[in-house]
């Protein structure tokens, strides 16, 4: 009855066309629909209608996190346990589920106060993906569209949530000193679905005004990364994090600040895990090497 995967992520921005520029032209993302008509960018990386909504706004931030689960049956039980416990839970009409292309769908919010969407069903799949920059593929399939991290100021409150009421496993439980003079210590709880990936969420235990630390993109091999990185710096973009090997989920890759600040890594290599053997980890030291990291918000 766990969410199977991270099946999209929605952003507001306060510039459609710089993120236009940024997904397709760096990222390799491809564009879906008419992009004379509204104010959303959907964009493509796999056989999914989509998996980045990006939505003109006044701010930058994250709308919402996109859950999927398997079918019916695990999409109601995650609903009934969240509101057992106290969550309000909004029902989507048929209008946002083809929004979505999805079957059915609900939104509500965790106790950090970061949005999310459940959902079962995803429609309108088919093969057809072709990246503007070059990109062979993304790393997603069954283990979805990659990671995503969040804040979580109440870290344990925020924990308990995502692994009772959504089935959530624990992965690592990272770790590090203070990011500055005077500031608590750091620490990343990394949480799995149901699926291989080494994990589909993190929880940050600092506030971030964006609602967002970062989202990935996973590439099949260091040459694709590579290339993106040049692609990023030939662009004149910011990097959050040098290129640099992760030591709990085994990336090799690097953080650029995509427009409006919003963080992305792209990546390759990261572990695929039996989780029926696996035993979560206590870490505290983050990188192998590399991965000088720009202040979180910068």
């Amino acid at each position: 009855m766990a969410v199977s995967s991270l099946g999209y992520i929605s952003l507001v921005v306060t510039d459609l066309e710089q993120w236009r520029s940024f997904a397709t032209g760096v990222i390799g993302l491809m564009p879906v629909g008419d992009p004379d008509t509204g104010d959303r960018l959907l964009l493509k990386m796999d056989d999914h209608p989509y998996r980045l909504s990006v939505v003109a706004g006044d701010e930058d931030r994250l709308a919402c996190a996109g859950w999927e689960f398997s079918g019916a049956v695990d999409y109601e039980a995650a609903i009934a346990r969240l509101e057992a416990a106290g969550v309000e839970v909004h029902r989507g009409d048929a209008e946002g589920a083809g929004q979505r292309c999805v079957t059915e769908y609900a939104s509500a919010t965790d106790p950090a106060g970061n949005p999310f969407e459940l959902y079962h069903g995803r429609t309108a799949c088919r093969d057809d993906f072709k990246s503007p920059a070059g990109v062979s593929h993304f790393v997603t399939g069954a283990m979805g569209m990659g990671h995503l991290v969040v804040p979580a100021p109440n870290m344990d409150e925020t924990h308990d949530f995502y692994t009772e009421a959504l089935g959530f496993g624990d992965s690592d439980d990272l770790r590090l000193p203070p990011p500055a003079e005077g500031a608590p210590d750091q620490r990343i709880i990394f949480m799995h679905a149901d699926n291989p990936r080494h994990h589909s969420l993190a929880l940050y235990n600092f506030p971030v005004p964006s609602g967002i630390i970062h989202m990935i993109f996973e590439m099949p091999d260091i040459d694709q990364v590579g290339l993106c990185l040049d692609r990023a710096q030939a662009a004149g973009l910011p990097l959050m994090g040098t290129l640099g090997r992760h030591c709990n989920d085994r990336m090799l890759s690097f953080y650029v600040f995509g427009p409006g600040g919003i963080g992305v890594e792209v990546g390759c290599d990261g572990l695929q895990i039996d989780w029926s053997t696996f035993t979560p980890t206590v870490s505290t030291q983050g990188d192998v090497w590399g991965h000088a990291y720009a202040p979180v918000g910068s």
